[in-house]
């Protein structure tokens, strides 16, 4: 990795700057407090953004709503640049972040672009979800950060070392060993009860076994028995129906009387009926004579005829009659009118009494004629009145011969018809003798075969009795045979369950047995395998970071003084055989113990990790704070001892501007820092 620009935008006391970095050394040079410290911050923050305990607002220019970082780096030949943003709200937070690989720009979320950021620097994977420990310990951590590793507790400060080893994953297996070991004994425990009653289960079974031969013996003696009742029940059944044949075939005949009987009883009552119809239709003869009644009926249309003519006569003349009086009221009502009329109503001019006598005169010869023609209308009516009632005598007279003739004709027919009836009731009472005759017949010969079954029912009632005591047999076999099948199966059922137990219990028991293996291998063999390994990993750790550390602390210091490391990767300094403690050492002593350490665990981790593509590059901090002038003069070699293809230095020692390829100078005015 080879970081070529970075470009800050309103970050700390940054209003806008752009640094552009090539290979080589390159030192960041100006004044304490100018901001050269910010830039390295810039790098980490745009890599992997704010870290835990790190607020926004500590990156955000004051008096800013928005910053942003955007750092350009190559690697593996590709180039990479990487923008962050920060925004003001109520507080400072990131906001958007983007990635582009080639000129292929995305918008991404913050977890994704640290992921995309790990996999680019090709760093393990369980450092996901880690700190960015591991470029703190290979690329920049602050020397006061350093020292105070070097300060804390041994064991915190072996822990930090084990995570940044990737070697917390022994201590990690050792916990989970742990863990898994509890749970396995616990699991050990409960599968001791559970397998517990395995023998009693196992002489249970042997005993439902026993007790399931034993009743199917029981049934099996219990069927033969049955089957013999059985063939009994059909034989006496057998002979049972043959009675039940015989006593239908009386009751049969018996019914076959009774029906007989019956109908004896009903043709006994129907000749009685016969006799008395018979005696009904005797009566004298009736003769009626059809031409009698063609006559009436003949004079009888005729008087018909001769009435209704009269009777059209007698209607003309009451038209005549009552026209005539209407005329005469019509000439009265006119002579009254006209003897007293002065004037013509018509033309209104006077009436001359000439004129009035003229009509008059006439009305009154009218009224002459009326009353002459009146009174022989009405003597006419008369006659014709008194011929037409005496013809409706006459008439009244044929219709009551009519009448009699056609009841007489009735009569008549009646006769006849019964004559017909009588011969059909004398068939009848013959043919009704004959079925009595043979219904007597029948009746004696059905009751001398009845008394042939007389002895039936007695014979019945023995061979009945005998089947129900052998049915009753049967069905206690039965109910025996039942309840054993149904012992036998609740039996087998039982001895399934058993089974199913025992073999569940023995599949335990053997999950047991393999459990205890895996419980005495894991405790016994695997876990001390583990912790040797880690030991060891340590102990040859150990051994290379104290011969590193050691080779760069004697580059920084005299000869008299010599470095290692103990089993806590403690520091010790040693002179003239004597232990010296890290709180007597001079302040440019302890930088070069925290260099010393730094470029050590850089160099071990490089080794141990040597696939990460962060090797080339190295960030360095104040690395001569405190430091002599021999002892500054000696980061020339230290720098060309380093072997890397980029070196980022920041410090206020202007001595170093020297030893270094690139120097870019930081200047603060009126607060606001620059790139000169």
């Amino acid at each position: 990795m080879i970081i070529n620009s970075i470009e800050l935008e309103n970050i700390r006391s940054y209003k806008h700057a752009k640094l552009d970095f090539q290979e080589g050394s390159t030192l960041l040079s100006g004044d304490i407090g100018s901001g050269k410290t910010t830039v390295l911050l810039a790098i980490e923050f745009a890599l992997f953004g704010l870290q835990p305990g790190q607020k926004g607002i500590s990156l955000l220019r004051n008096g800013a709503d928005s910053g942003r970082v955007l750092l350009k780096f190559s690697i593996d030949d590709k180039e990479v640049v990487i923008e962050r943003e920060l925004k003001r709200n109520k507080s400072v937070s990131q906001d958007k972040v983007f990635i582009s690989i080639n000129n292929a720009k995305r918008e991404v979320s913050i977890k994704e672009l640290k992921n995309e950021v790990l996999r680019i620097l090709n760093y393990p994977s369980e450092f996901e979800k880690k700190t960015n420990l591991l470029f703190k310990f290979t690329v920049y951590t602050p020397q006061e950060e350093m020292k105070q590793i070097i300060l804390e507790r041994p064991d915190t400060r072996l822990d930090t070392l084990r995570h940044v080893f990737g070697m917390d994953k022994y201590k990690k297996i050792q916990q989970n060993i742990n863990i898994i070991l509890r749970k396995i004994r616990e699991e050990i425990r409960e599968k001791q009860g559970l397998i517990a009653d395995l023998e009693n289960k196992q002489n249970l079974k042997t005993e439902k076994s026993t007790s399931l031969d034993n009743t199917k013996k029981e049934l099996q003696n219990i069927i033969i028995e049955l089957q013999e009742v059985s063939n009994q029940k059909q034989e006496k059944q057998f002979l049972l129906k043959e009675i039940e044949e015989k006593i239908q075939k009386k009751q049969k005949i018996q019914k076959e009387i009774e029906k007989s009987k019956l109908l004896f009883g009903s043709k006994r009552e129907y000749l009685l009926t016969l006799n008395k119809e018979i005696k009904s239709l005797e009566q004298e003869k009736i003769v009626f004579e059809e031409s009698k009644l063609e006559a009436f009926k003949k004079k009888k249309t005729n008087l018909q005829e001769s009435i209704n003519s009269l009777q059209e006569k007698y209607n003309k003349i009451l038209g005549n009659i009552n026209y005539l009086n209407t005329k005469q009221t019509e000439n009265i009502s006119l002579r009254e009118r006209m003897s007293n009329m002065e004037k013509c109503p018509t033309c209104l001019q006077e009436v001359n009494p000439e004129y009035r006598i003229n009509i008059s005169n006439k009305i009154a010869k009218e009224l002459k004629e009326i009353e002459e023609n009146k009174k022989q209308d009405d003597k006419e009516k008369e006659s014709l009145n008194n011929e037409i009632t005496n013809l409706n005598s006459e008439l009244k007279e044929t219709n009551n011969k009519i009448q009699e003739q056609e009841i007489l004709k009735i009569k008549s027919e009646n006769y006849q018809k019964n004559l017909l009836l009588k011969e059909q009731k004398l068939k009848e009472k013959h043919q009704t003798e004959k079925d009595i005759k043979m219904l007597e017949d029948q009746i004696s010969l059905l009751e001398k075969s009845s008394i042939d079954l007389h002895k039936i029912n007695e014979d019945y009632e023995k061979k009945e009795k005998q089947f129900s005591i052998v049915q009753d047999k049967e069905k206690n076999f039965e109910i025996k045979k039942g309840q054993h099948e149904k012992e036998i199966e609740m039996i087998e059922i039982q001895i399934k369950e058993i089974i199913k137990e025992i073999d569940e219990k023995t599949k335990e028991k053997q999950k047991l047995e393999k459990m205890n293996e895996l419980r005495d291998w894991l405790s016994e063999k695997f876990l001390p395998l583990i912790l040797f390994v880690e030991k060891n990993m340590m102990l040859k750790l150990r051994e290379e970071f104290s011969r590193i550390f050691n080779k760069w602390f004697l580059m920084l210091v005299s000869d008299e003084i010599e470095a290692r490391l103990d089993e806590n990767f403690t520091p010790l300094i040693e002179q003239r055989g004597y232990d010296i403690d890290y709180a007597f050492l001079s302040g440019g002593e302890r930088t070069a113990i925290a260099l010393a350490y730094r470029l050590a665990l850089n160099q071990v981790i490089n080794s141990l990790l040597s696939r990460i593509k962060t090797r080339d590059l190295v960030i360095l901090d104040e690395p001569t704070d405190g430091f002599s002038e021999q002892q500054v003069d000696k980061m020339r070699d230290i720098f060309q001892e380093l072997d890397v293809k980029q070196l980022i230095l920041v410090s206020h020692e202007v001595k170093i501007e020297s030893f270094v390829d690139h120097i870019m100078k930081v200047k603060k005015d009126a607060g606001i820092s620059r790139i000169e």
